[in-house]
């Protein structure tokens, strides 16, 4: 089906093993870059929801980045001030230094004319003033060696300066040019959301495929409370701490409601995350537990559902399963995955207690360099 050509046909497996939770806004936004190139024929976008969602989220990466490259072309450009300021004040000292270390050379030409001129070897008083002015000429000769090593000092420090001046003003060249395409792409990407919303319709299977969830984990609850009491506990000390269900992966679309892509009056729930993900990634579980069901969603899609005590992960959008009802299934064991020529590789994840479901977003580990939230 087209929707399982939108993203799999573009997307770019990247070589590096963290996870893109683990990695910083360029790496994130390069892989949404290579996810939607897509849009270059845009005849092959069925699901626009999630092209849409993709897009958003690229354009706040797009934004953070753009200012951050801003920020760093003003510290390059306060850099350069004082570094000009530093080369002025190195060279009025350099003219300072050559000027006495002239007027050394004059004092003591003159005071050795004087000498010869005076000097009588039968005169004690010449003998002696002579002497005094020999001493005098060589503390001026020492003297001219260490305004000389002065000023070598400054014009290697001179040196050092102007090749700092011109490796920061390079950094900012470079920069300049990153933050140029980045807001090429800002433009490109608004305009193509801009096209996209002219001719969205609506895609009714997410609805669908929620109601479907909800209504499993509904039968899945169990008039125990204490039922799994120990498991339940085990996995509540974990918030915060819980695996990411996808290596190198990049959340699109955030818990709870939010404003409807293209209506403005109009908002969208989501009960869980959903990642775009490269093809044929492997699903993980995020903690030990038990597969309470396997679901079957619209679009040959799979649900998988493992219970801990009394909270529940959900694991939907799943092109294959590689476990059955009832499986013990440990942390990092893979639930199933996206294959290599199918799938829209979206998956959305959801973290429910008993039948109320919670904000994943809290209970994964936190990545430092982008947390949103």
């Amino acid at each position: 089906m087209k929707v399982r050509r939108i993203l799999i046909l573009f997307l770019i497996v990247f070589t590096f093993n963290n996870a893109f939770s683990q990695v910083g806004l360029e790496e994130q936004s390069a892989y949404l870059d290579s996810v939607l190139v897509v849009l270059e024929s845009p005849e092959k976008i069925d699901n626009p929801s999630v092209i849409l969602s993709i897009i958003d989220e690229q354009l706040n990466l797009k934004n953070s980045l753009t200012s951050k490259l801003k920020n760093q072309i003003i510290q390059l450009d306060k850099d350069v001030y004082n570094n000009e300021l530093f080369y002025q004040r190195l060279n009025s000292q350099l003219d300072y230094e050559k000027n006495i270390y002239a007027s050394l050379i004059v004092t003591a030409s003159r005071l050795r004319t004087l000498m010869y001129q005076n000097f009588d070897i039968f005169s004690f008083d010449n003998l002696y003033k002579t002497y005094r002015q020999f001493l005098y000429i060589k503390w001026l000769t020492d003297y001219r060696q260490k305004k000389i090593m002065r000023i070598k000092a400054l014009k290697a420090e001179i040196a050092t300066v102007v090749s700092t001046l011109d490796s920061i003003k390079a950094a900012k060249n470079v920069v300049a040019e990153k933050l140029g395409v980045e807001q090429t792409f800002i433009k490109r990407y608004s305009s193509s959301r801009n096209l996209i919303a002219q001719s969205y319709t609506e895609n009714k299977e997410e609805e669908v495929s929620r109601e479907i969830i909800k209504n499993n984990i509904d039968s899945l609850r169990t008039p125990d409370l204490t039922a799994g009491e120990n498991e339940t506990t085990l996995f509540q000390v974990q918030k915060g701490y819980l695996m990411w269900p996808v290596r190198k992966a990049v959340i699109i679309r955030y818990f709870g409601e939010s404003k409807h892509p293209v209506y403005d009056k109009v908002t969208v729930k989501n009960d869980g995350l959903d990642f775009c993900v490269p093809k044929s990634s492997k699903v993980q579980c995020v903690y030990n537990g038990i597969v309470a069901k396997v679901v079957k969603l619209p679009q040959n899609k799979f649900s998988v559902i493992v219970r801990h005590g009394s909270y529940y992960t959900v694991y939907s959008g799943l092109d294959h399963i590689n476990v059955s009802q009832g499986d013990m299934i440990n942390k990092g064991d893979i639930t199933g995955g996206f294959d290599a020529e199918n799938g829209d590789c979206v998956l959305n994840f959801q973290i429910w207690l008993g039948t109320e479901v919670l904000n994943p977003y809290h209970w994964l580990v936190k990545n430092t360099k982008n947390n949103k939230k």
